[in-house]
């Protein structure tokens, strides 16, 4: 078991995370269709510039991706906090201090 201070720190730790990929999916996208979207770049209409649009575009699609999905696995930290299983694997397992200060929403043990 993990002590409540130790909790609370990672709880902190979360909801910071929380707040910066907030910060970074409110600056990169927009929602559209009831989605998160990752927004256009708009350079000009020259063909160079087009190009760089779509490499822009999709690199911004692969990080809208990655930040929506470490944000739900913070969301899912901070749920398990809130319930009383966090810091425990589904079985059952105590998750080592050092792994969650590592990552505080991990929900396995490296072996």
């Amino acid at each position: 078991m993990h002590t409540q201070e130790f909790i609370e720190e990672m709880k902190k730790r979360l909801e910071d995370e929380r707040a910066q990929l907030n910060n970074e999916l409110q600056q990169d996208s927009h929602v559209a269709d009831g989605e998160l979207q990752a927004n256009y770049p708009e350079y000009g209409r020259s063909e160079e510039e087009n190009v760089a649009e779509m490499e822009d575009y999709q690199a911004l699609v692969a990080t809208t991706t990655a930040v929506k999905q470490r944000l739900a696995e913070v969301e899912d930290a901070l749920d398990r906090i809130h319930t009383n299983t966090y810091g425990v694997t589904e079985y059952g397992a105590d998750i080592p201090e050092d792994r969650l200060r590592a990552n505080p929403a991990a929900t396995t043990v490296i072996v």
